[in-house]
């Protein structure tokens, strides 16, 4: 093994398009931190020294799709939500969006990490920081103060996530499960 020596984010980058591409074509079975190693063509060290271990590289994958898809949200709302309706659209079609750009394989590494106990605490900070992008995002256009605020966006992101595996899985087309999305936040919010 020979890799070309590259700076540490490059090369964790290059490490989570590799894992995303084992993923896609062998399944989550497939993804360990030595096969990680042999395909993106460096030694085993490297890997451990990235992930520390398998649930450590699927948790890493997982936030990756993440933070494309909170990235993606910010911007398109600092671009263009000047209305209630707006903000809801872009947030729902930023959801919606970004788990059918991952492809099938977010829903697999979701499920992979679905046992482990690092990712109860990881999907824990995931909803608290969607919570608060949500709540920032639409507190311009209506009064989210208040425990049952919280309470009100946890359940937006639960059908969120519902949604946009049904248009993974085939079950929704994209306008149907962004149109759902954008009627349930509504809904929610104007209640």
């Amino acid at each position: 093994m020979s890799a070309k020596r590259m700076p540490r984010e490059q090369r964790r980058l290059q490490l989570l398009e590799t894992a995303s591409a084992i993923v896609r074509s062998h399944g989550t079975d497939a993804l360990t931190l030595a096969y990680l190693a042999e395909q993106a063509g460096v030694t085993k060290p490297i890997t451990y020294e990235h992930f520390g271990t398998r649930a450590g590289l699927l948790i890493a994958l997982y936030r990756h799709y993440d933070d494309r898809q909170v990235q993606a949200a910010k911007l398109a709302l600092e671009v263009s939500a000047t209305t209630l309706d707006g903000a809801v659209a872009i947030l729902s079609a930023a959801y919606v969006d970004c788990v059918l750009s991952a492809g099938p394989e977010f829903g697999a590494i979701a499920a992979a990490l679905s046992a482990t106990e690092e990712m109860d605490e990881f999907r824990q900070t995931l909803r608290d920081g969607y919570v608060e992008l949500y709540r920032q995002a639409l507190s311009r256009f209506v009064d989210l103060s208040g425990p049952e605020a919280r309470a009100v966006l946890l359940g937006v992101i639960g059908a969120a996530d519902a949604l946009s595996q049904a248009a993974a899985a085939g079950r929704l087309s994209r306008a149907e499960a962004t149109e759902g999305l954008s009627r349930i936040m509504t809904g929610a919010l104007s209640a």
